[in-house]
């Protein structure tokens, strides 16, 4: 190497999920899109899957780090030991389980650690004696806490984190290839008419994504229009999905309401729609809300955390109380009957989507990181 050319910086990116939803889909774009003349980014991940094979098809080095309970001590010492193989200057880890093992590895090894929280859901565990320590160790010894929204980024505060070593990161997608993508022909494959009305979600079966209200508004909007036609694109729960297909077969919907599994598609399923809803119970800053404003939809969302920081009400979309079927519905039956109105919000929404860029996001990361380095 050239006398005076320094290394690129090496970022070890941590989570403790394997599959792809919003906070895996945060870290693969921000190991994947970092400046590589100056930043170098390896992974550590809980299995093989589809987080693991979209890094490594990027160019990201993947290592499997595994841990069966929360006290086994294999977790931390094996993402110490990927920091010393892979010689990493800073442990960014996404989520909490990660943020606590990451800082002990942290520690070991003597590096700073970034902890990003992506949502509500990932404090509830705060509220047990166990949690509570977990979270007082990543209070104490990391370097740096991100929340993706100003939401989360007050709950960080109001759990007592250092106001100087918090920040907020709005997450941010890939606006250009959200309104590039073709469309994935949704009417055309169940043979609906080319007009059919078509609202649709973009979720994974959780908890806390609100599928009950979203197949109960979809009733109340059947029952006003009858030609409306819902979709739904994500991964199925193995405990969570078959009471929902029930649902949907006990209100009579098997015609009107069609759930897709995962598509790899997910642009292509959101240019088809209508309008977009969100039934949520609690996000942090969603990725998928903002694709879909991105592609030029109507949406509708629930008041449950970030999205109040990226939809106004009548101005670039609609929001509604979480767990209200009958607002939901009422919204998307408004947006479905005066386009004029709709056109006006989608058209909003696309212009304030472009505010929130994926390479924004992970120059604001770089920063970070380039801050919690100086400061060592």
């Amino acid at each position: 190497m050239h006398r005076g050319v320094q290394p690129p910086t090496t970022i070890l990116h941590t989570i403790e999920t394997s599959g792809i939803g919003g906070a895996e889909s945060v870290l693969l774009q921000i190991a994947a899109r970092l400046n590589r003349g100056r930043f170098r980014s390896v992974a550590a991940v809980p299995e093989r899957g589809a987080l693991q094979q979209a890094l490594e098809e990027r160019g990201v080095a993947t290592h499997i780090v595994q841990s069966r309970r929360w006290w086994d001590v294999r977790l931390p010492l094996g993402l110490a030991r990927v920091c010393r193989q892979e010689r990493v200057d800073l442990v960014h880890a996404h989520l909490p389980e990660y943020a606590f093992s990451g800082c002990l590895a942290g520690a070991l090894v003597r590096r700073p650690v970034i902890a990003t929280y992506h949502g509500q859901l990932d404090f509830w565990r705060a509220n047990t004696w166990r949690g509570r320590a977990k979270l007082g160790v990543v209070r104490r010894s990391a370097a740096a806490a991100v929340g993706v929204c100003d939401d989360v980024r007050s709950t960080l505060l109001a759990r007592k984190f250092p106001p100087e070593r918090v920040r907020r990161i709005y997450n941010g997608v890939d606006v250009a290839a959200a309104r590039a993508s073709a469309t994935a022909r949704l009417r055309a494959q169940f043979g609906w008419p080319a007009d059919t009305p078509l609202v649709g979600t973009v979720a994974n079966i959780r908890i806390t994504k609100g599928y009950e209200y979203f197949v109960r508004a979809a009733r109340l909007v059947v029952d006003a229009n009858p030609t409306v036609r819902f979709v739904a694109a994500g991964d199925v729960d193995p405990d969570l999905g078959p009471p929902i297909r029930a649902l949907v077969t006990a209100l009579g919907l098997d015609h009107h309401v069609k759930l897709l599994g995962f598509r790899p598609d997910v642009h292509g399923v959101l240019r088809d729609l209508d309008v977009f809803m969100m039934a949520s119970t609690s996000e942090g800053f969603p990725l998928v809300l903002l694709e879909a404003m991105a592609t030029g939809k109507a949406v509708v969302a629930t008041r449950c955390g970030g999205t109040e920081e990226l939809v106004w009400d009548g101005i670039n979309g609609r929001l509604v109380p979480v767990r209200d079927p009958a607002a939901l519905a009422n919204a998307v039956l408004a947006l479905l009957e005066d386009k004029r109105l709709a056109a006006q919000l989608s058209a909003a929404a696309a212009e304030d989507a472009a505010g929130f860029s994926v390479d924004h996001m992970v120059t604001e990361y770089e920063d970070l990181y380039d801050a919690v380095l100086a400061s060592r």
